[in-house]
């Protein structure tokens, strides 16, 4: 996917459907590719996230970080392209994300945190009215005992998921607290009917982040 403008960081999301063939040789072939984008110039960082639910409609999500498209864009066209995910699922949703809206809440997630991945289908030319109803929940969602942080990424150009969410919780039972929230209840409530979301809990598989760069959300 290529983009008009050029500058400044830009994220690779990278979502397979189910179903999946051979996915922990999948998971293996991307960890051999992390130690390629190690030295990418302009890599920040990646991330591969496994479902906790088998049956999750989209199992694995991959996230990467860049620097610029350009780097984005000279990485993919070489020996850095990764492992092929075609090879794996018949449907994979690709797309070159900018990040619109983020909050952290200064606490760092320890080793029982757990990330949420939610992926949006929607009209690309309703997605400023989506976040419009979007906004007020994800600010509940902050406000929540065992918040870490969320990125929301929109996609620059077409996309079959326009909008993905990536967020951490200190732990599963904190994100399943949240749900239980009435007043997040009913902001979640307000989602309008032209957008699906695809919420699922997942687990790092794959990291590594680029030898001086912050490590990514």
């Amino acid at each position: 996917m290529s983009t008009k403008d050029e500058s400044g960081p830009v994220t690779l999301i990278a979502v397979l459907e189910a179903p999946v063939d051979n996915s922990e040789e999948f998971i293996a072939g991307w960890r051999t590719h992390l130690e390629l984008l190690r030295t990418a110039p302009g890599f920040r960082g990646a991330r591969l996230h496994k479902a906790l639910r088998a049956e999750h409609r989209f199992p694995l999500v991959a996230v990467a970080d860049w620097a610029s498209t350009a780097d984005l864009a000279a990485a993919s066209a070489g020996e850095r392209g990764g492992p092929g995910a075609e090879k794996y699922a018949r449907t994979v949703h690709r797309g070159v994300y900018r990040v619109i809206g983020e909050v952290a809440s200064g606490q760092p997630a320890d080793g029982a945190g757990v990330t949420m991945v939610n992926a949006f289908e929607l009209p690309d030319e309703r997605v400023e009215e989506f976040l419009g109803a979007w906004r007020p929940r994800a600010e509940r969602a902050s406000e929540s005992p065992g918040f870490v942080d969320f990125r929301m990424h929109q996609a620059v150009g077409e996309a079959s998921l326009p909008l993905v969410n990536v967020a951490h919780y200190a732990s599963v039972e904190a994100w399943k607290a949240l749900q239980a929230d009435p007043e997040f209840q009913a902001r979640k409530a307000v989602n309008p009917p032209y957008a699906t979301a695809n919420p699922g809990l997942f687990e790092v598989v794959a990291e590594v982040v680029a030898e001086g760069v912050a490590e990514p959300m």
